[in-house]
């Protein structure tokens, strides 16, 4: 099985990439998905279900990094297993992570689902034993936009290509791959109208693959009102309406992208380009305008430029200045240009395959940013999160129908108002008014009390609100509603369930490839176990008799003894690259029982020489562990990544950090720098 990342060097794609096992590819354990979908009064739950089976004679640990729509809410987390329904809770992300790795230390079951970027979610599934199966189901809200033909939802289910150096750790990126194939059932139902897929009518449940994102139209649905429940009791009323027209004025910086992924298909009936649909929508929709509606045309792939600026339906004049797509997407530099030539509200047409846009440096200025997405592989993370963080809303493009979402959003950025208004009273909301792809959402709550727990709808509106509270009151109310933000993640352990044994081995599940935009570029095929990074500059010392093991000694001296000599003289930095690439999880077995021969010799003769040390001999035995499973332990701190940490605790079980942190190769007594010096 062939698995492509993209944004990170060779020695750090160890960190849960590999779908590999002994140097053989391992089954996904992704087996199937069901998606349903309830849409009512223009707003959705969605509720995804994905089974996974460990075929496995080993337990793993199942991660799978998937899109998720911007203004798409995650309202709850449960898992089935065995026949028992265990429910996710949310807690504060680090004490979330927390609970997930004691679990898995513990030997028990646990899934974790976190927000890895806003648009970006990580769910992991850790000590799967072999041959058991979990199904885990999540719950989403997202409100429909306006459509010209109704109704419009998108549901991301895999990305295109990716341009610029991923912001996330290789266990937290995207993966896509070409040689898998997800599939997954389909249900829609709507409370009026008919359900569009593709363009057609679609009723039952039906099966699509995941290599584009699932668009819905709802041909003669409306938007209306919703009634919910919050976690304190109170009712909630939803009411969504699209945007109307404003009077106002557009005085709009126009970004087109037209790097070289903007040259797939938009996956619309015409069978155009992203590029020439977005030509298109602009050239009918730019000549539609009003007499003093003014409007500045730039361009931006690899670089940008202005293409010039007309008022009125005469800036449908500029789009024949357009190129061609080629080149990267530098998405960042674009709005710096148009910022710097005084733009304040600033429109981007782009698929959103990129990583380039330095959101909290751009987050500063006074413009507000807005953005319509094109394509099915396009991913509105980065760009949604500059859109909501300067007051701006996310736009979506039905297929290749770019002049539908330009008239929406034209109609919504002729209103000044901000993207999330309301009243808090004794810190709770009582009203929100929200802006999302062209839809007004009103959210009120009611002083009547409920005996019952929130509901989806209830969660949803607590997270509109989430903006007008204050860190720590915002935390409060996302953990008291369940709802999974950049600040709180959903966690659950199997209390009741079989332990166990041994450290879980990684399988990262890919996304399928896009259908159109090819997939995440950049591609490395990765094997279970590193190669050295580095040449060594030192000479090895002896090899360690395992009958060191043995030695009978004071536990407490050999616990607490000042030491310092088994350090060598291979700077930390070395140790780091040398054992960078390292498959901690597939090797744990070897390493515990002290074998090393998996190493390549750099990194045997490594191990071995600090191994042989007295310090290390007295200190193992006093562990009762091999001395080479020492060393590896306190190398494996040094890189310090999930799986290494992992490790470490395999080794030094039922020790404090207290009771080895004077083994450490780094000192914590200089603000974290690396011993670099023997003795240091």
């Amino acid at each position: 099985m062939s698995v492509t990342a993209f944004g990170h060097a060779l020695e750090t794609i160890h960190d849960g990439l590999t779908v590999f096992a002994g140097g053989k590819p391992a089954p996904v354990p992704l087996v199937a998905t069901d998606i349903t979908v309830e849409i009512v009064a223009g707003l959705a739950v969605v509720r995804t279900s994905r089974r996974f089976v460990n075929a496995e004679d080993r337990p793993i640990e199942a991660i799978l990094t998937m899109p998720v729509g911007f203004d798409a809410v995650v309202t709850g987390v449960r898992a089935l297993v065995d026949g028992r329904v265990l429910v996710a809770v949310a807690k504060p992300k680090a004490e979330a992570r927390e609970d997930y790795e004691a679990a898995l230390d513990e030997g028990k079951l646990a899934v974790l689902h976190e927000e890895v970027l806003r648009g970006v979610h990580g769910l992991s599934v850790g000590n799967l034993g072999a041959g058991c199966e979990v199904t885990v189901e999540i719950e989403t809200v997202v409100p429909l936009s306006a459509g010209a033909s109704g109704p419009f939802l998108r549901i991301p289910v895999t990305v295109g290509q990716l341009y610029g150096a991923s912001p996330l750790a290789p266990v937290d990126d995207l993966v896509t791959s070409a040689h898998v194939r997800h599939e997954a059932g389909l249900t829609v139902i709507a409370d009026v109208g008919q359900v569009l897929l593709a363009g057609r009518v679609a009723t039952g449940t039906q099966r699509i693959t995941l290599d584009a994102a699932v668009e819905i139209v709802v041909q003669g649905g409306r938007f209306g009102v919703r009634q919910g429940v919050a976690a304190d009791g109170r009712q909630v009323r939803v009411d969504l309406r699209p945007v109307a027209a404003g009077s106002g004025t557009l005085d709009l910086a126009v970004l087109v992208d037209h790097s070289g992924s903007t040259g797939s298909h938009a996956a619309g009936p015409r069978g155009l380009t992203v590029w020439e649909a977005i030509r298109d929508g602009l050239r009918l929709e730019l000549g539609r305008l009003r007499g003093a509606d003014r409007i500045a045309l730039w361009e931006f792939a690899s670089d940008c430029g202005e293409l010039g600026v007309e008022t009125g339906p005469a800036a449908a004049r500029l789009v024949t200045k357009l190129k061609k797509p080629s080149g990267g997407t530098v998405l960042d530099g674009a709005v710096n240009a148009a910022l710097h030539a005084g733009a304040r509200d600033i429109l981007v047409l782009t698929d959103g395959q990129t990583w380039s846009a330095t959101v909290d440096a751009l987050a500063g200025s006074k413009a507000r940013i807005s953005a319509i997405l094109v394509g099915s592989a396009s991913l509105d993370a980065n760009i949604g999160q500059l859109c909501a963080m300067t007051g701006g809303q996310v736009f979506y493009a039905a297929g290749d129908d770019v002049a539908a979402s330009l008239s929406l959003a034209f109609a919504a950025l002729r209103h000044r108002g901000g993207a999330v208004e309301g009243a808090v009273v004794a810190g709770q909301p009582e009203r929100v008014m929200a802006l999302r792809g062209g839809v007004e959402i009103i959210a009120d709550w009611s002083a009547a009390m409920e005996l019952r727990g929130a509901d989806a709808v209830g969660r949803y509106a607590a997270a509109l609100a989430l903006p007008l509270l204050g860190a720590d009151a915002a935390d409060d109310w996302a953990r008291a509603h369940g709802l999974c933000t950049h600040r709180t993640s959903l966690v659950l352990v199997d209390e009741a369930g079989e332990v166990v044994e041994g450290m879980a081995q990684q399988r990262k599940v890919p996304l399928m490839a896009a259908r159109h935009g090819g997939g995440i570029r950049a591609g490395v095929g990765m094997s279970a176990y590193s190669a050295s990074y580095a040449e060594p500059s030192y000479r090895a010392m002896p090899r360690t008799s395992k009958m060191s093991v043995m030695l009978d000694f004071d536990v407490r001296a050999g616990l607490n003894e000042d030491v310092g000599s088994f350090r060598r003289d291979i700077p930390p930095e070395a140790l780091r690259q040398m054992f960078a690439g390292l498959r901690w999880d597939a090797l744990c077995p070897d390493f515990l029982a002290g074998e090393i021969d998996k190493l390549d010799r750099a990194q045997q003769d490594a191990v071995a020489g600090m191994a042989g040390s007295g310090e290390i001999w007295r200190f193992a035995s006093a562990l009762g562990v091999p001395p080479e499973a020492v060393v590896l332990a306190l190398i494996a701190d040094l890189i310090d990544d999930r799986l290494a940490r992992r490790f470490v605790r395999q080794v030094f079980k039922d020790l404090s950090v207290g009771d080895w942190g004077h083994l450490r190769l780094w000192d914590q007594s200089s603000s974290g720098v690396l011993r670099a010096t023997r003795g240091a």
